[in-house]
């Protein structure tokens, strides 16, 4: 019996899983995003921030020189507004809390001889606030508005010179709250345009999103109908054939008869896969769900078939039942078709030839081998190319290399050929530790 050969270590770039491929759908949406790196979100910071410094000057020096507030009181206060206008852009809850009381508090600290109960600098930090706050959280604004009207009013009819500023004070409430209130409106407006403008493009999306999930369902139709009319028609002309063959053909011997309802037998077991495969198809979602699947515990079962129908196999499956029961269900649907397109090669380009199938759990994943001797029958085909004018031994690597894997597949030094794979067991991870399982060499 010719020894398997443990996998060999993949050349690929050591420091990414083999077969590891960029999502190219997120980095594309990455680079989206920078180029449509919000501009105005950047403008409003930057505006809001020269904003609110100009406050703080204005806000600390004016009072203190104009009003003779104490500097600490009138330094503290526009820290208040200046930073109230700040937080607006973050913490809207907080920024509202300050700006009303940094408002009352100058409210509170400023003599009736100026622009009194609130100041100039007071009303353009609470609208600035009260803009940015509404367009998300529009009852916090209005409630700002309400207390800061409110308690200005208050202050103003506290006041033992209320009777000498009664006017003055009216007006400067009714102007205040013209301008809270309509900044409160104009945030209001903005924020009810983003929400639908917001709307709209989720639902562009979703419109997106399934325009092509539609073109992908009438192209699996479209791959349907085609399997159906030439692969499907074909496989049941095979079937109806091999099946009638004892009755159409006389004298068929024993011997050729079985031959034939072999050839029966492997023809239906291809059209249910074939109808598997349609249903998915046309499903849909064509994840597959539910569809059986030919698994590691069915291995045995193709190598009985390929060793019926005359080729020379020996497996040899080193796997427990535990092992073979705790196989992610697509790493193990993955090495019955890596054994699978090997055996069929096998018997296209090397009739006649020792196959050796070798199935092992080594430290570092699942391992599996299929080597064949030269060809010894006629119609060996050209084993220079073992898989010409086909897709087999591509489609196995990328089975398994999309699993983290590595699939080699290379002609022997006794003219023969040999496919090795290593998979990891979970079916994502790389590769790692020793990749030669026990008894492999």
């Amino acid at each position: 019996m010719t020894k398997a050969e443990r996998p060999r270590e993949s050349h690929g770039d050591p420091a990414r899983p083999a077969g590891a491929r960029p999502d190219r759908a997120r980095r594309d949406r990455n680079r989206t995003n920078l180029k449509r790196l919000d501009l105005g979100r950047i403008g409003l910071w930057t505006i809001v921030i020269l904003g609110a410094v100009t406050i703080l000057a204005v806000g600390s020096a004016l009072p203190a020189a104009a009003f003779g507030v104490p500097v600490v009181f009138s330094l503290i206060l526009a820290a208040g507004l200046a930073g109230s206008m700040v937080l607006s852009l973050v913490r809207p809850t907080l920024a509202t809390v300050l700006v009303v009381v940094s408002v009352l508090g100058f409210a509170l600290v400023t003599p009736p001889s100026g622009p009194w109960p609130i100041m100039v600098p007071s009303i353009i930090a609470l609208a600035v606030v009260v803009l940015l706050v509404s367009r998300t959280r529009w009852l916090i604004g209005l409630i700002a508005v309400l207390v800061t009207g409110a308690g200005g009013m208050v202050i103003a009819i506290a006041s033992p010179t209320t009777t000498d500023v009664s006017g003055a004070a009216t007006a400067d409430l009714i102007v205040f709250v013209s301008i809270a209130a309509a900044a409160w409106l104009i945030g209001l407006l903005i924020g009810k345009w983003a929400a639908v403008r917001a709307q709209l493009l989720r639902e562009r999306a979703i419109s997106a999103a399934e325009l092509v999930r539609r073109e992908a369902v009438e192209q699996r139709t479209e791959l349907a109908r085609e399997l159906h009319d030439v692969v499907a028609h074909g496989m049941s002309a095979i079937q109806v054939q091999a099946s009638s063959a004892r009755y159409r053909i006389p004298g068929l011997s024993e011997t050729a008869a079985a031959e034939f309802d072999e050839i029966a037998g492997l023809a239906r077991s291809s059209m249910r896969e074939m109808r598997a495969l349609l249903a998915v198809l046309r499903s849909e979602d064509a994840t597959g769900q539910g569809v059986p699947q030919p698994t590691a515990a069915d291995v045995p079962d193709l190598v009985a078939a390929a060793v019926r129908s005359g080729s020379r196999i020996e497996l040899d499956d080193r796997l427990t039942v535990d092992e073979r029961a705790a196989l992610d269900p697509v790493v193990s649907l993955t090495l019955y078709r890596v054994v699978q397109e090997s055996l069929s090669n096998v018997a296209r380009h090397a009739t006649g030839a020792d196959t050796l199938v070798t199935i092992e759990v080594g430290d570092a994943g699942l391992f599996v081998q299929v080597r064949n001797g030269a060809a010894t029958g006629n119609g060996g085909g050209d084993l220079a190319v073992p898989d010409a004018g086909g897709n087999g031994i591509r489609g196995m690597r990328e089975r398994v290399t999309l699993l983290g894997g590595t699939l080699e597949a290379e002609h022997t030094d006794d003219g023969g050929f040999v496919v090795r794979a290593a998979i990891p067991l979970n079916g994502q991870k790389e590769l790692g530790g020793s990749t030669d399982p026990k008894g492999m060499e």
